[in-house]
């Protein structure tokens, strides 16, 4: 009977819910919820209910599901509690998941800090494969950040995970974090629609400005887009320049869904003048392939031993 693995990656606006395999890195069957930031007994509700239609797909194809993976937007503790999200989810304070749902179903569960897992599946199944160390960028709601060295997560917690809170400029963009010119705040999806917004490139009614959207049009020559994205622009490469003196990466992967967008701009986010950790020191700088599966796969990964 194959062994199979539910991973869920709990998003900025959607919770994805898939039943992995990882003998060969695939997602074999996946849900998709509006992710829950109100009420435990609507999330629960919503789990249970994803969990056991995935148990059921398995059993129909010879599979029994043998684990249960989670990357929560927090510090998560060992025994699987998670510490607080700040309340981006507002019932995840002091949260014990990982006795919930072992409890409820019997599984085995494990649970880490989102960024993380994202992390672990680009560096076990996508572009971070191969490499000794790997930087991820998540470039979503917020900015998330990881790093593994060989495939696997340095550190047993997340300690890191506020690594996206470095402050890069004076300018008067307050963070949640409470700190000014953060580099999440500047860089994330929210970040970059805030800045268009300021700018007034807002879009209309039937066609709203999206990440993308601004991407292509700067791209395209538009003049108000192309202040606003090499402005964004400058402001990640800041904070890319920051990492490398830090994590030393052989690769950096960019994912979330700013990424789609950076195909034509990745030259612009390297430079070969800056110091290095040593003199023949290169980075990769690369897109994510597995986008939206990375954060499943990473969760289910948290069971490869």
């Amino acid at each position: 009977m194959n062994k199979l693995i539910i991973g869920i990656d709990i998003g900025g606006t959607r919770t994805k819910i898939g039943l992995v395999d990882l003998k060969v890195g695939k997602v074999v069957g996946i849900l998709v919820e509006p992710t829950e930031k109100e009420s435990a007994t609507r999330f629960e509700s919503r789990m249970e209910a994803a969990i056991r239609e995935l148990i059921a797909t398995a059993k129909t194809n010879n599979s029994i599901v043998e684990g249960i993976g989670f990357g929560v937007p927090s510090f998560v503790w060992a025994n699987g509690t998670v510490d607080s999200t700040y309340g981006f989810l507002k019932f995840m304070e002091d949260y014990p998941l990982v006795k919930i749902i072992e409890e409820k179903f019997g599984i085995a569960c494990r649970v880490d800090n989102d960024a993380r897992t994202v992390a672990l599946g680009e560096a076990l199944f996508g572009e971070g494969r191969g490499h000794e160390r790997m930087l991820m960028l998540t470039l979503g709601t917020g900015l998330g950040l990881g790093f593994t060295r060989r495939g696997k997560l340095v550190e047993l917690l997340p300690y890191g995970h506020m690594g996206g809170h470095i402050t890069i400029t004076d300018n008067d963009v307050v963070c949640y974090c409470g700190k000014t010119g953060c580099l999440e705040s500047l860089v994330s999806a929210t970040g970059l629609l805030a800045s268009a917004d300021r700018a007034g490139l807002q879009g209309n009614k039937n066609s709203p400005a999206t990440t993308i959207s601004i991407l292509e049009a700067a791209h395209q020559g538009q003049p108000i887009a192309k202040v606003v994205v090499n402005e964004w622009l400058s402001f990640l490469k800041t904070g890319i320049d920051n990492y490398i003196n830090i994590y030393a990466p052989d690769v950096i992967v960019l994912g979330g869904g700013v990424a789609k967008g950076l195909g034509n701009y990745l030259p612009l986010l390297e430079d070969d003048t800056l110091l290095r950790a040593y003199k023949n020191y290169r980075v990769k700088i690369a897109i994510s392939t597995l986008e939206e599966q990375a954060g499943v796969l990473g969760s289910a990964a948290l069971f490869v031993d």
